[in-house]
């Protein structure tokens, strides 16, 4: 669970630190990863433990912030104003067929909405957690998710048949294209939310393509329910779908908070979409669980913990949690067990667990003190994921693949090895029989794999190790390599990749001249990849698949690949980036244009310009490259910019003409550049 600092203090005001705060959450139980600064906020990711569904939310969190410091949790009021004039039932109807799947299902319904972007400090939120805005329909959902815990999904009114919803078992051989675009076939055994005729939503796990909310939506309908988790884990698992919501429903949700969430994200989307809520609603429940009530004796605490707790701080740590205390005396306290915890707090043990940890495992006796911290990253794991979280916000899907393989034509001339993959002695399969050689081989097999399911289109990375043959004693062990490898179907893909790598060098404060030169290296096409060096050391590849690999994949596009070596990225690398004084003086552009032979790369031409020491040259920059009318035959134009800077004063115009000239009669001298 991906948490902001920011917001989290929003809900339960304290004075910890946010360092200090994932220290304290740690030894009371949560174990925060990691803690990183992010713009103005500070994320934390909590690994919330499987009995714990509650901490799956900003609110959760807050009452365990709230019992360690004392304070009280800061829940948002919730006002909304019904129309009068329109009545749900006028509108909608809802019918539950399976109540053993679905015990709990809501319905409310909003007209005339008015669909755009959601305001700047809600994007900002969801961004911090990870999730990306859409509109501010969905974006409400994502975010009463995130701040209670409660998946919601909204429907288009116009796109559902006669208006009304049915949850019921989903019929033989019914299929449904999720909003992700896969094509699901389902079965009798799954719940799904219907129209009046076809399935609009896998219960939940994920809503329809066909009814989600779109720029002309209007109406819309707004569904907060509770579902079978047993269900809901096996619906997942079997259609391989996952989702925010699936993780909290197969755990389980709080069935107390159903209906406030649904009114939570009314009064927001009335804010921020407009609109009128039709008066009342459809609430179809078929449980009503009894709050339970568990007594905890100060004398079996003592017995149980060794030491002594009083009474007061008992009441304090209750308190803190929103446990509430119904009966005190001397000897013991009775609480009824909120709905969030009714799974997890049963017996007398379980309210003394709580105790102990909010109050500090330790101050509990012991021979040996194992103190809990949290852990800092290495630079390797920083740089990873850095790349990791760059990429995935640029579209690109992770996939994880075996590092077994069977040996193949994409597995060889690759460019860490002339020769194949190492085999296995024993392999323990007929299709694993040898250790990968490069992650572009599987990229390749992930893409035919989806092409056949009808996913044409991919955008995705590996970050994993490949095992290259030392050319030593056949025993030795090989080296394992850690390579970042890159697949897209976009226009334009070689550059696109590029410009990928380019972005992660940045991100790494990656030190040092990268180059490239033609190479016929792994799958390409002839003519179509290049071999990159960093410092003159191999980097890696990039290139177009060949059309003899994609007819022998069986996929009808020809997508580009990259791969790199990371460690030589991770070594070069400077994570820690050290700051400079923004410059007091302005800086000058020049743009040149000059036509060289065709033979000539932009990288030679770079190389020359540095070569040439040219005074108060801060940076120079590739634009463009032209071949037509007004450049002669076996010719091509290439324009850049230069940029000047001086430290001390501000450059004359003078000065930096000069200073171009000499770039240019350096070129010309070099490579018999003319400008253009």
């Amino acid at each position: 669970m991906i948490i902001s600092y920011n917001w989290l203090k929003e809900l339960c005001p304290h004075d910890l630190a946010a360092d200090a705060l994932a220290e304290r959450l740690s030894h009371a139980g949560l174990c925060v990863e990691t803690c990183e600064a992010r713009e103005d906020d500070w994320v934390l990711e909590v690994d919330v433990t499987a009995n714990r569904p509650d901490c799956l939310s900003h609110i959760g969190i807050a009452r365990e912030a709230a019992a360690l410091t004392g304070r009280r949790v800061c829940r948002p009021e919730i006002k909304v104003a019904e129309d009068a004039s329109v009545r749900f039932n006028g509108l909608s109807s809802v019918k539950v067929e399976c109540p053993d799947l679905c015990p709990h299902y809501t319905a409310r319904v909003i007209l005339g909405v008015k669909v755009g972007p959601s305001p700047e400090w809600m994007q900002r939120r969801l961004v911090t957690c990870g999730l990306r805005p859409v509109n501010n329909i969905v974006d409400v959902t994502n975010y009463v998710l995130l701040e209670s815990g409660q998946p919601l999904h909204t429907f288009d009114m116009a796109l559902l048949d006669e208006r009304r919803i049915v949850v019921r078992r989903a019929g033989l051989g019914e299929t449904m294209v999720t909003i992700d675009g896969t094509q699901c076939r389902l079965s009798p055994e799954m719940c799904v939310i219907a129209d009046a005729r076809k399935p609009v939503a896998i219960a939940g796990v994920m809503g329809g393509l066909e009814s989600e909310i779109r720029d002309a939506t209007s109406d819309v309908l707004l569904e907060s329910a509770r579902f079978c988790p047993p269900n809901i884990r096996r619906t997942s698992r079997a259609l391989g779908l996952s989702s925010d919501s699936s993780c909290r429903f197969e755990r389980g949700v709080d069935p107390e908070n159903v209906e406030r969430a649904s009114r939570r994200a009314a009064q927001l989307i009335l804010e921020l979409a407009g609109g009128r809520l039709a008066s009342g609603l459809a609430d179809v429940r078929d449980d009503r669980p009894k709050a339970a009530e568990v007594t905890m004796r100060f004398e079996r605490l003592a017995m149980v913990l060794g030491l002594k707790v009083d009474a007061a701080d008992v009441r304090r740590i209750f308190e803190g949690l929103e446990i509430e205390i119904t009966k005190q005396t001397r000897s013991a306290v009775t609480v009824v067990i909120p709905s969030w915890r009714a799974s997890d707090l049963t017996r007398e043990i379980d309210l003394i667990e709580e105790v102990v940890r909010i109050h500090g495992y330790d101050r509990i006796s012991e021979t040996t003190r194992i103190p809990v911290t949290v852990a800092k990253m290495s630079a390797r794991e920083r740089c990873m994921r850095t790349a990791r979280h760059l990429l995935a916000g640029e579209g690109f899907d992770e996939v994880v693949t075996f590092s077994l393989i069977a040996p193949g034509k994409a597995q060889i001339a690759q460019p860490w090895h002339d020769g194949g993959p190492i085999a296995l002695r024993n392999p323990f399969s007929a299709d694993r029989t040898h250790l990968r050689l490069t992650n572009m081989a599987n990229l390749l097999g992930v893409k035919s794999f989806n092409a056949s399911h009808g996913a044409d289109a991919m955008d995705m990375f590996e970050l994993a190790k490949v095992y290259v043959p030392r050319n030593t004693a056949a025993d030795e062990q090989p080296e394992e390599k850690l390579c970042l490898s890159l697949l897209t179907d976009r226009e334009d893909g070689f550059l696109v990749l590029k410009g990928a790598l380019a972005n992660v060098l940045e991100a790494l404060h990656v030190e040092g001249s990268l180059s490239e030169e033609p190479a016929q290296v792994g799958p390409f096409a002839e003519g179509e990849s290049l071999r990159l060096l960093l410092d003159d050391r191999l980097l890696g590849c990039v290139g177009i698949v060949s059309e003899s690999m994609a007819a022998e994949l069986d996929v009808d596009s020809r997508p580009a690949l990259l791969e790199v070596d990371f460690d030589l990225l991770i070594e070069k690398a400077r994570i820690d980036a050290t700051l400079r004084p923004i410059p007091k003086f302005p800086s000058v552009e020049r743009d040149i244009a000059v036509v060289v032979d065709e033979a000539v790369r932009w990288s030679d031409l770079r190389c020359c310009v540095l070569a040439s020491s040219v005074e108060h040259l801060e940076a120079i920059e590739f634009f463009d490259v032209y071949r037509g009318q007004q450049v002669p035959a076996g010719k091509k134009s290439i324009a850049f910019s230069l940029t000047f800077r001086a430290s001390d004063r501000t450059l004359t115009g003078e000065e930096v003409d000069a200073a171009r000239d000499r770039v240019v009669a350096a070129l010309a001298k070099g490579f018999g550049a003319t400008l253009r």
